[in-house]
């Protein structure tokens, strides 16, 4: 169980790296700051709770992926 918690957290990790490492490029190509905007939305409190709410769907998603059987 805690080397699938491990695993889950460094994909997380690398999730959330990639998607700053991707708003920032797109920004940078566009002249716009995209990242700027994002950090400003997900400080907002309805934004904070928008990431506790994706937060909780991706823990019921990996709880019943582990659930189903495998073939």
């Amino acid at each position: 169980m805690s080397s699938w918690f491990a695993e889950a957290a460094l994909r997380s990790g690398l999730a959330i790296i990639g998607f700053v490492l991707l708003l920032f490029a797109l920004g940078q190509a566009v002249g716009f700051d995209l990242l700027g905007v994002v950090a400003d939305a997900l400080t907002s409190q309805t934004g904070q709770w928008l990431v506790v709410a994706l937060f909780a769907v991706f823990i019921i998603a990996a709880s019943a992926q582990r659930g189903l059987p495998s073939r």
